[in-house]
């Protein structure tokens, strides 16, 4: 209960923040960057002190479980190393710090839960409690929750709301699917239908993009999933093969016909994050294989952020831009080809542990495990998609990023048992 009660308010603290219905960024006059809310300190490293005890109880099981996390806690040493010569040392190591933080409560509560059908069930019920507040919010000061954009309710962006009603939407759907009465599964199917009301009233199309993929392909994995290795095996020849063939025909027919193949996409700039992208990636070029420090190329000090000594449109204080859109160019330009590579080899890992864990459970034929291990298997697959659209990914305070950290951490506790 006490785990489950630290994962409920971080869940909330991660996808609420420090400052509600705060719907535009506040820069700070003496810096031109976002202000520091002195508050996200304090949060977390209260909920550090509520996941002590959790620590202290499961001291036993730390070992293994330290064991287990080597390639991640390597890692994280790599992070370390790169605040030694980050173009703002000092926020670098600020942000290295609660990302450690971070990581000892996904730790605790995943020892304190021990069941993944619980940490499923906390996290369903966090959601809830998130759909709840922000329908109340919308009906209550509806000239607030509204933007211009869309609605945002309690959250700092329409953005924010779709991301967490997209994880309402699937956490709660895969809970509703494994209860076993009627009546959870109804309280349930409810929750999940007013995520989706709130998701497309947040007019969020990478979040709605990304539901509509996650409904069709839920049931396409678990299909996959469930045929033999050399069914898979074949499945995977033939997609690539397809893929092959289209991409050859394309080619061949802007030959015949003489056109740029390319033309169709040339005016593609996915709502302006191409002109970021580039001028991360020539960063990125600068300095490839050491990066200029974990956390330490966007919101740092003007005098040394990169971003703010160009004439490019997103430097500009009427169109703050604190991150690159893209979490894999995050990490490849704080930390380097060494970060980006050691990230997605944890990222996959977590994949392939995830997508075991739905095998295996088909075997079981037991619901509530199937819909744990859905979201164990599904949402790494999600936040990778959505990982090169947003930056989530060892992204401090980040609600996709928080979440994966805690379910990686859970998959290499199920890994350790098989």
């Amino acid at each position: 209960m006490w785990a489950g009660a630290v994962l409920v308010l971080m869940l909330l603290y991660i996808c609420i923040g420090p400052n509600p219905y705060q719907h535009e960024i506040t820069l700070d006059p003496l810096t031109g960057g976002a202000e520091t809310s002195p508050v996200n300190r304090l949060v977390w490293l209260g909920l550090l002190g509520l996941a002590a005890p959790i620590l202290w109880f499961r001291r036993a099981d730390i070992p293994a479980m330290g064991l287990r996390l080597a390639p991640l806690l390597a890692l994280f040493v790599w992070f370390a190393l790169t605040t030694r010569w980050a173009l703002d040392p000092a926020v670098s190591s600020r942000r290295l710090i609660l990302y450690v933080v971070n990581l000892v409560i996904c730790v605790a509560i995943v020892l304190g839960l021990k069941d993944s059908r619980r940490l499923h069930l906390g996290l369903a019920v966090g959601c809830a409690i998130l759909v709840a507040i922000d329908l109340g919010s919308w009906a209550v000061a509806p000239g607030v929750s509204m933007t211009p954009l869309g609605l945002a309710a309690i959250h700092s962006h329409k953005n924010t709301l779709g991301a967490v009603m997209l994880l309402s939407a699937f956490v709660c759907g895969t809970c509703a699917w494994s209860r076993e009465t009627w009546r959870e599964q109804l309280f349930w199917w409810i929750v999940a239908g007013l995520s989706v009301v709130l998701l497309i009233a947040s007019l969020s199309k990478t979040s709605l993009a990304l539901f509509a993929a996650l409904a069709c392909a839920t049931p396409l994995i678990v299909l996959i999933v469930a045929q033999r290795r050399l069914v898979r095996a074949g499945l995977l020849t033939i997609a690539s093969l397809v893929l092959a063939c289209a991409l050859f025909g394309w080619l061949a027919f802007n030959a015949v016909n003489g056109t740029d193949p390319w033309a169709p996409f040339a005016g593609v700039t996915f709502t302006q994050r191409t002109d970021v992208w580039a001028f991360v990636w020539d960063e990125f070029l600068k300095r490839p294989l050491r990066g200029w420090g974990f956390g330490s190329f966007w919101d740092i000090d003007p005098a040394v952020q990169p971003s703010l000594q160009t004439d490019a449109w997103f430097a500009r204080p009427d169109a703050f831009t604190n991150e690159a859109h893209n979490g894999f160019l995050d990490l490849a330009v704080t930390t380097g080809l060494v970060g980006l590579v050691g990230a997605i080899v944890i990222f996959l890992r977590w994949i392939g542990g995830g997508l075991s864990l739905i095998r295996a459970s088909l075997g079981e034929g037991h619901r509530r495990s199937l819909g744990a291990a859905l979201v164990l298997g599904v949402f790494p697959l999600m936040v990778f998609g959505h990982n090169f659209m947003e930056s989530s990914y060892f992204t401090a305070n980040s609600i996709f990023g928080t979440v994966l950290l805690l379910l990686g951490i859970e998959i290499e506790r199920r890994l350790i048992r098989a």
